[in-house]
């Protein structure tokens, strides 16, 4: 049974933070990663990338990752996508998958707050990766959900689980990167090379038009 990872997000702008979390989703057994950038419903975006430039940014990012696909399946939609909505996409898709969820630790302990939950339970399994500042014994259970060693991942083909990741991401918000670009200052050393000149450029210069 392939196991697919699905990373959604805003990547306003992305940044190395998000390619860390990538990374960990295939050496913890998952095959592939799909990332989807989102107008996302529980944040605001900063009104500075449209839909279609993080979808750019993306591709560029993972172009030739075998392992990795960018999906334009909510920017194409221009409008916030309640993930529930595209669970059920993946499931009429790809019926006799069931994805594995890409949360941050701060995201899964509101996920009892999302739109229409917790029919998330009978669409997908969730994988839970550490934040900055979040003990491991502070990320709790949701009630239905089944917990599992992260070793299990690759042999989990029923819905309802979940598994927690333990890893050292990277100290990066999209907050302080769009500050630092405002500011002029080089962004080296927190988003992809690939990208850099273009996020750089396009955050200082949409400010300066603000």
């Amino acid at each position: 049974m392939k196991q697919i990872g699905l990373f959604g997000g805003s990547f306003d702008p992305p940044h190395l933070g998000h390619l860390a979390l990538v990374q960990a989703g295939l050496d913890s057994g998952l095959d592939e990663v799909w990332v989807i950038p989102a107008y996302p419903v529980h944040r605001e975006l900063s009104g500075l990338a449209d839909g279609g430039v993080r979808l750019m940014w993306l591709e560029k990012i993972f172009a030739g990752h075998s392992r990795v696909k960018v999906l334009d399946w909510e920017v194409s939609q221009q409008q916030p996508t309640p993930a529930v909505d595209t669970l059920r996409r993946f499931s009429a898709e790809y019926p006799g998958i069931t994805p594995w969820l890409m949360l941050g630790a701060d995201a899964w302990a509101g996920f009892e707050s999302w739109r229409e939950y917790p029919a998330h339970r009978l669409l997908c399994n969730v994988a839970v990766f550490a934040r900055q500042g979040i003990d491991k014994q502070a990320v709790l259970s949701h009630s239905g959900w089944q917990k599992m060693d992260p070793e299990q991942l690759s042999e989990c083909d029923k819905p309802g689980h979940w598994c927690f990741v333990e890893l050292e991401l990277p100290d990066i918000s999209a907050t302080l990167i769009r500050e630092y670009a405002a500011q002029g200052r080089s962004l080296a050393d927190l988003v992809p090379a690939a990208v850099c000149a273009d996020i750089e450029k396009n955050y200082t210069v949409m400010k300066e038009n603000m």
